[in-house]
């Protein structure tokens, strides 16, 4: 027969069927012996060898023991086959027994008594086989399903930032490369410049050497055949006075010849002169260049007030562009105005009322804005007057609801609720492109032949997408890491520059290809819900505005400008 089975049928019966009572430590172990005491504490029967041990073991020498008449007449089979073996955190020496509702915490038996007296407590035995089926344990089991996806989350964002990591690397070193390249070029051309003024100058001064050797050796010849003439007899006077007649004409020449032959042997002299500027950084020393991390100063480097005296509303800067290093565009939707700022003299220099909410703005030239108007389905063209005055130019009626709107290259770009247009600056249509995603901001991309679109800051997974021409998406970033978007910016460079609109909000910069790079700017007292953005790729500023409409009115009625 079963050893176990014969185990779990006697312990199982009552007293009255089986007088005996066995060690439970020993029918463990297929021996039946008697037992003669029963513990308390660990709620098992011994015989007299193991109750002996027991009494003498550290951990249960202080265990309450119950023998004869005063032991359990019973022994229930699940307290030893499912027995908590989990000692104690605080009471090293106890088992774990005992569950505490109150305070949701097992311990053992001293731990109830001494904390938990008034407290409602139960055996773990008696309540642990309905745990595994109940909420509790579905729902940790929910969460630590949801750890390791999580942790595969991460192990995606690490091979994908291991990938960045070593593109970041490679261009550094690429731009190290070109950096010194350039420096070697330049010097390379300098120094072949100079050495060709050299070279011109030592070539002339060969030929006029030259000249001059030839020169001599026939003044040479001219002047010992006037000396043969001279060394005539004094018989041969007649000859001697009419030949030196004739050669005072020769002997002047031959003068002349020679003083200028004279002159012409002094050569001028001339030396290299070190050019002071680069002797001055070669002196200085200083570094090919530093490794910066891509992250700006935690606290702005300004803030401008942008709240007009007439505005009837705390300002709500949806969109911002750069007209100029010194002048910005805001478009203050909830105030139904267009705002510009003077960026050097730190003011909000002109206000531009309209009639109804703008949203988008795009610069068509330093002096000439083009402004979206949803609600009247028009796109408004404002000039900058050069002191800085906005007046009103002219309109372009559209057939739908238009929001955003970029422009580059003399091409405009606008953003509808199902497609997208490409405009000339006239407004003359030249494509429709069929998109039906929903569109917060839109951008040309730097080279003006791809486009990049956001969507809403209330969609649920919030995304910035890549499209060519023919309205394919030729890349995307759906961030993890974003619980919406408001403000989208492209730098020179191709960078793409997103706003992370929540409480906590960010700001992300993304490769050309939509894979992110960093946070630029975290968190922090100035920077929550930035619902638009601009960057200045000259002065390297940016440019954040802040809105929420429960946001503390001090920092939504400023433009924070950051030094990158």
């Amino acid at each position: 027969m079963d050893m176990y089975k014969l185990f779990k049928d006697n312990i199982g019966k009552s007293s009255a069927e089986d007088s005996e009572l066995f060690c439970q430590p020993c029918c463990s172990d297929g021996d039946w012996v008697v037992a003669i005491g029963y513990c308390h504490n660990c709620e098992e029967h011994f015989c007299s060898g193991c109750l002996k041990v027991h009494r003498k073991q550290a951990m249960s020498r202080n265990h309450k023991i119950l023998e004869g008449e005063k032991m359990p007449k019973t022994q229930i089979a699940s307290m030893t086959l499912d027995a908590c073996s989990d000692l104690c955190v605080i009471h090293t020496n106890e088992i774990v027994k005992y569950y505490c509702s109150d305070h949701d915490l097992v311990g053992c038996v001293d731990c109830m008594v001494l904390e938990h007296k008034a407290c409602k407590v139960e055996l773990i035995k008696d309540i642990s086989t309905t745990y595994f089926d109940g909420p509790e344990h579905k729902k940790l089991q929910i969460k630590v399903g949801n750890f390791l996806k999580t942790l595969e989350q991460v192990n995606e964002e690490i091979v994908i930032n291991e990938k960045i990591m070593q593109e970041v690397y490679t261009k550094a070193v690429d731009d190290v490369k070109a950096f010194r390249k350039e420096i070697a070029d330049y010097l390379d051309k300098a120094e072949k410049d100079i050495m060709s003024k050299l070279n011109d100058r030592r070539i002339t001064d060969e030929s006029v050497m030259s000249k001059l050797r030839k020169d001599r050796v026939s003044i040479k010849e001219r002047i010992q055949n006037l000396q043969g003439k001279l060394k005539l007899q004094k018989n041969q006077a007649n000859e001697l006075f009419v030949a030196a007649k004739y050669l005072n004409e020769k002997v002047t020449s031959i003068d002349a010849s020679i003083t200028q032959m004279l002159t012409d042997s002094r050569i001028k002299s001339y030396r290299f002169y070190r050019s002071s500027e680069i002797s001055e950084i070669v002196t200085s020393m200083p570094k090919l260049g530093e490794l910066l991390q891509n992250i700006a100063e935690t606290e702005p480097q300004c803030e401008i007030e942008i709240k007009a005296l007439d505005d009837t509303f705390d300002c709500y800067i949806e969109t911002c562009v750069l007209i100029s290093e010194r002048q910005l565009i805001l478009i203050d939707s909830d105030n139904k105005c267009v705002k510009l700022v003077n960026v050097e003299k730190q003011l909000l220099s002109e206000k531009y009322k309209l009639r109804s909410k703008p949203h988008g703005v795009a610069a068509v030239s330093q002096n000439l804005i083009a402004v979206t108007l949803p609600d009247e389905q028009k796109l408004q063209f404002l000039t900058i007057t050069h002191n800085e005055k906005l007046t009103g130019s002219h309109e372009i009626r559209l057939s739908d609801t238009c929001r955003s709107i970029d422009c580059k290259k003399d091409k405009l770009i606008l953003a509808y609720e199902d497609h997208v247009e490409i405009r000339n600056i006239t407004g003359q249509l030249i494509k429709t492109l069929s998109i039906s995603d929903s569109k917060e901001s839109i951008a040309f991309a730097a080279d003006a032949k791809t486009f990049y679109v956001s969507n809403s800051p209330l969609i649920l997974a919030p995304s910035v997408y890549k499209y060519d021409f023919e309205g394919n998406v030729i890349a995307s970033y759906e961030g993890n890491y974003l619980s919406g978007i408001a403000g989208l910016h492209i730098t020179k460079d191709g960078t793409v520059l997103v706003g992370n609109w929540q409480r906590n909000g960010s700001i992300l910069m993304l490769s050309p290809e939509c894979r992110k790079i960093c946070e630029i700017m975290k968190h922090s007292q100035h920077v929550s819900y930035p619902c638009s953005i601009s960057y200045c790729d000259e002065t390297r500023m940016l440019f954040i505005c802040n809105y929420e409409l429960n946001m503390d009115p001090k920092l939504k009625n400023v433009l924070k400008i950051f030094q990158m």
